[in-house]
């Protein structure tokens, strides 16, 4: 009897020890996990910290040597220029801002694949995004959060990354006097006519003719100027005709 507490009481006092060992070697690896989590943010943040001191150093740079600009104008120091090229697909173009123009905070306008030119008085609105080939003519304001691109990744080849494929660019062309309302995208080769409006949250993907107002996902014309009764009209929904001039002149 004495025997069998005896072993008992072993059994429980290794069962107690190797649960005590377990701890400690779950403790230990709980340690180093957390030690090893803590390294890779400590690299992490230096890593992102030095590429924000670069990218800083590439905006003074643009904003003083690489952009064609007129004064009086306005560029955000929240803005983010990409005229200068990064890489080895990228190729320098144009960015040239006429007088009385604006690029709000939080903007980004590239270059790398097409000229971006704002004429006298246009303007970017907050949290936009420009990527070349891009024209804005005279007046023209984009409001906040659009999205403009005259370029397009190439996707047809599945067995390679699109980033890796190559763009294919056809230029945006917006007229004079243009409103185009916040969150719009306004996609490759369109061509918007002179005081035509593009309403807010709008998808464009076929010209717009002068002259009028347009809305949707994907737009349509639901607006045109009556010249005669000097006033907007609506009209029934339709896409712009092929034989509409895009712009006045």
């Amino acid at each position: 009897m004495l025997n069998g507490d005896r072993g008992g009481a072993n059994y429980v006092f290794w069962k107690s020890r190797m649960k005590s060992a377990q701890n400690i070697t779950y403790t230990i690896n709980n340690h180093a996990a957390s030690i090893s989590t803590l390294v890779k943010s400590i690299l992490g943040f230096t890593r992102d910290l030095l590429k924000s001191v670069y990218v800083g150093i590439i905006q003074v740079l643009t904003r003083l040597a690489y952009i064609e600009r007129e004064f009086p104008s306005s560029i955000s120091l929240w803005a983010r220029l990409d005229v200068i090229p990064r890489a080895q697909h990228h190729e320098r173009h144009r960015l040239s801002i006429g007088r009385n123009t604006l690029i709000e905070g939080l903007c980004a306008i590239c270059t790398w694949h097409g000229d971006v030119i704002l004429k006298d008085g246009a303007s970017i609105g907050i949290g936009s995004i420009v990527m070349g080939p891009v024209l804005i003519g005279e007046g023209s304001a984009c409001s906040q959060k659009c999205f403009i691109s005259g370029q397009s990744h190439h996707y047809e080849d599945i067995s390679k990354n699109f980033l890796r494929q190559g763009v294919e660019t056809e230029p945006v062309v917006i007229g004079k006097n243009v409103w185009i309302g916040a969150n719009s995208v306004i996609l490759p080769g369109v061509k918007i006519g002179d005081n035509s409006v593009i309403g807010a949250g709008s998808t464009i993907i076929d010209d717009v003719p002068a002259y009028s107002v347009v809305a949707g996902n994907t737009a349509k014309i639901i607006k045109k100027y009556d010249s005669v009764m000097k006033q907007w009209v609506r009209v029934s929904t339709c896409k712009p005709s092929k034989n509409e001039s895009v712009f006045t002149n």
